[in-house]
This record gives structure tokens, sequence and C-alpha cells, in this order.
């Protein structure tokens, strides 16, 4: 709705009528296998080939949107050795996105002097884990399907925002984590520890796959195994706190400019803390992959939902949609997450569990 008015609705109008059709016409007519292995590689060349493209043509300086710089910005001071949250980027905000989002950044603005690529680069660690988690092409091209005909997703590798490519990250270190540690014990807790709060500290909503995925089997711990982890855990967060906070100028410079107040900020701490409850249940009802990218997906939904309807109550539609007062692409948070579950869920019967 949000883009479509700028043309009539007419976009709106045809994506509501295409998407059914389409969804329609894939599931009833079935092809030879090597009709879909043949669209799913080309589709996954093409589009990887397209965001580079979009990225190198399109400035970046001119999008009403910040991510790429405030990632950029970021970069820029760890590199110089600066503290890197008083530092405005293009739009003359601050940057609120945490240390290891940061990290994993710099090495495209090192290698192609952009951000952007990110993006790029997640797109194929998405189709690599789409390849890993579905067993057959048919599978596959749905669900790549389904992200080309994302319009929140389209929007995130024009404007090179990088909120839809951290949960890709996410989603695949929660697949790597269920098939290696939870399903075939093959990694070492120590190695999924320290895993995790790198992975935490990309975003603070990221604790709640990693909460779902996790905590039922930290719960089942022997004593010294869950001392082990948390004893990870920590020197890992605190290592990774030092080098990116030990630069700032004063401890009130720290405390009015830090990512932690700006993410936290978006609302109120008991709505956090209940998200939180809620994962810490969850996880003690996950038996399947599919309940995990199912119940993290519908809570992230949910940690953007209550505040969007809390916006929408007090400042309007106008102000909500047309003048952007609330971030719609925090949603995104959800999106791959919820692209899995839902072919897992159609294709249901054909997921290899084991």
């Amino acid at each position: 709705m949000k883009y479509g008015e700028n043309y009539n609705m007419l976009i709106l109008t045809v994506y509501l009528l295409a998407v059914p059709g389409v969804s329609f016409f894939y599931l009833k007519f079935n092809f030879k296998e090597v009709f879909y292995k043949i669209l799913f590689w080309f589709g996954v060349v093409l589009f990887f080939f397209l965001s580079v493209y979009l990225n190198y043509k399109i400035d970046g300086n001119s999008l009403n949107v910040d991510r790429w710089s405030a990632m950029e910005i970021g970069i820029k001071a760890i590199l110089n050795g600066q503290y890197p949250y008083n530092i405005p980027d293009h739009m003359g905000r601050e940057s609120s996105n945490l240390p290891m989002l940061i990290v994993l950044g710099m090495p495209f603005y090192l290698l192609f002097g952009s951000v952007g690529y990110l993006q790029s680069f997640c797109f194929l660690l998405f189709s690599y884990l789409i390849f890993k988690i579905f067993t057959d092409y048919k599978q596959r091209l749905a669900v790549l399907i389904l992200l080309f005909l994302s319009p929140s997703y389209l929007w995130e590798v024009y404007v090179k925002s990088d909120l839809f490519s951290n949960f890709i990250i996410v989603a695949g270190f929660t697949f790597l984590i269920w098939n290696k540690f939870l399903m075939k014990n093959n990694m070492k807790l120590e190695l999924v520890s320290f895993l995790s709060a790198l992975f935490l500290m990309t975003r603070l909503s990221s604790a709640i796959p990693l909460i779902i995925l996790l905590f039922k089997k930290f719960y089942d711990f022997s004593i010294l195994e869950k001392l082990r982890f948390t004893l990870v855990f920590i020197i890992t967060v605190a290592a990774v706190a030092y080098f990116f906070f030990h630069n700032a100028p004063g401890f009130d410079v720290f405390i009015k400019h830090n990512p932690l107040m700006i993410q936290g900020a978006k609302q109120p701490l008991l709505l956090s803390l209940l998200y939180i409850v809620a994962a810490f249940v969850l996880s003690f009802k996950i038996q399947s992959f599919s309940d995990i990218t199912f119940r993290a997906g519908t809570l992230l939904f949910i940690c953007v939902f209550v505040p969007f309807i809390m916006y929408f109550a007090k400042y309007g539609y106008t102000d909500m949609i047309t003048n952007s007062f609330f971030d719609l692409s925090f949603f995104n948070m959800c999106m791959p997450f919820v692209i899995i579950t839902l072919v897992l869920g159609i294709f249901k019967n054909k997921f290899k569990e084991n």
C-alpha cells in the first residue's frame, strides 16, 4: 500500500491478483525435475548479478534510507580507532548497529568499497540454505519465487539495507546448529556458545530465534556444561563489547550514544521482556526444524506487529504509512523464517527431517 499509492493502487492490485495466481499454477501443475532445476539455478545466477548491478548503479546518498551509511560510518570509525556510535551518517542519524553487524559488513567495504554487496552474498547464502533444507528443486524454486515476489526483500536490495540479510544469516545459523549440534551432536558446545554470542551481537531481536533454538538444550545440560557454555558466552560478549566501546570519549558519551539505547527505544521494555519469556517457553515445544522456523518467524512478527498497532493508534494512517513514522521494514526480521516455514508447510511430507 505504501508504494502502490503513487500508482493509484495499480501495483498493489496486480500484485494481490498475481501472487495467488502464480501459487495456484505452481502447485497445480508438475513438470520434470530438470525444468525446476534449470529455473532455480538460472534465478540464482541472474538475481545475484542483478543485485550486484543495482548496488553499483544506485548512489546510496540519494536514498532516504541510511542503514548502509550507518554500517559504513561504523566500519570507518573502527578502522580509524574512533568510537563508532556518536558519528552522524548521511542522514544525520547515529548508528544503531551492534558490533558484529558492523563486522559482517567490513569485508565488503574493504574489498568492494560498499557494504551494499553484503546483500548480494547473503542472497547466495540463502540460496545455499534453500538447497540444504529442501529435498527437490520444485521446493527450492518455490522458496526462490516467494523471495522474488516479496516487495520487502526487493526494497532491501535496492536501498542496500542489511536487515533481511542479517536474519538470513541467523536462519542459516539456526539450521547449522539444529543439524550439527542438536540432531547429530557434531559440534563442541564451546563453539556453539561462541557463535551464539557473536550472532546475538548482530541485533538484539536475534535473541528470539537463538533462545527458541538453544534454551531447551541448555536446560538439559549438566551443571558443568552449563558453566562452560555460559563462561564462553560471557567472555565472547565482553571481548567484542570492549573492542567496540573502549574508545568512547567518556562514560556519559557511552550512555547517551550506544546501539542498545537506540534499539531498545522501539517499544516498552515490558513488551521486550514478554517476548523473551515467550521465547523461553516456546523452546520447550520444539520437535523439528520446521517448529523452530514457525515459532521464530511468528514471534518476530508479533514483536513488530504490536508496536506497529500502538503507533497506528497514536499517529494514524497518514503519518504511519505516508510519512514513515514507523519503519515498516522491521517486518523483514521474520521474513526468512516465514518463507521457509510456508514452503515447509506446503511440502511437509517431503521434508527430510533427519
